[in-house]
This record gives C-alpha cells, sequence and structure tokens, in this order.
C-alpha cells in the first residue's frame, strides 16, 4: 500500500505541475496579441513623438536666433544708412557754402570793377 500511495502522490504532484505548466502556458489569445502589438507601437511612437518634439524645440530656437541676428544686422545697416545721409547732406551744405562764398566774392569783385569802369566812362565822357 505504500507503494500504491506514493505513486499515487507521484502521479498526483506530476499531473498538477503538468497542469499548472500548461495554464501558465497558454497561448495569447488574438485580442491579447493586438493589445501587446498596440502597446508596443504606442511606445514606439511615444520615442518617436518625443524626438520629433526635440527637433521643433532646436528649430524654434534656430529660428530664433537666427530672427534675432537679422533684426540686429538690420539695425546696424539703417544706422549706416543715417550716418551716409548726414554726412551727405553735410557735405552738400558745405559746398553750397563753399559756392555761395565764392560767388559773392566774384560778385563785390564785378561791382567794384564796374564801378571803376563807370568812373572811367563818366571821365572819358566829360574830356573834350
Amino acid at each position: 500500500m505504500g507503494k500504491r500511495l506514493s505513486g499515487r502522490v507521484v502521479v498526483a504532484v506530476t499531473s498538477f505541475i503538468v497542469a499548472a505548466a500548461l495554464a501558465g502556458c497558454q497561448q495569447p489569445t488574438p485580442s491579447e496579441k493586438q493589445a501587446r502589438l498596440l502597446a508596443a507601437e504606442n511606445i514606439d511612437l511615444k520615442h518617436r513623438l518625443a524626438e520629433q518634439q526635440k527637433q521643433i524645440a532646436a528649430l524654434r530656437q534656430k529660428h530664433s536666433e537666427e530672427v534675432t541676428k537679422r533684426d540686429q544686422e538690420a539695425a546696424r545697416c539703417q544706422a549706416r544708412i543715417e550716418a551716409l545721409q548726414k554726412d551727405l547732406q553735410k557735405g552738400i551744405a558745405e559746398r553750397v557754402g563753399d559756392v555761395t562764398t565764392k560767388v559773392m566774392d566774384e560778385n563785390a569783385q564785378l561791382r567794384k570793377e564796374v564801378e571803376g569802369l563807370r568812373a572811367e566812362i563818366e571821365k572819358l565822357k566829360g574830356r573834350p
């Protein structure tokens, strides 16, 4: 009887182990497979989204830097244009002043010459 009992115990334990192993090794159902695939795809998509967001942030930063650089360059150009315009106006005013002075000097000289010629004409008219 001892052999029978130990044989039954061995069979019972073996059956229990096989049943437990079979229960744990069941093939997943199609919905479980789909759920696992969707979860894996979801994780992959989250990683890709995070990478895309990093790229977008980097591009925004680069764009912001380029806009700032362009604005600074535009401000420098505008300041240079204004300085050149002031220099041009100053140059024109100086040239006009120089020409005006020369013309006035020449005009004064010509008036003296005209007066001298008038006096000479009057002098010649008074001679017989």
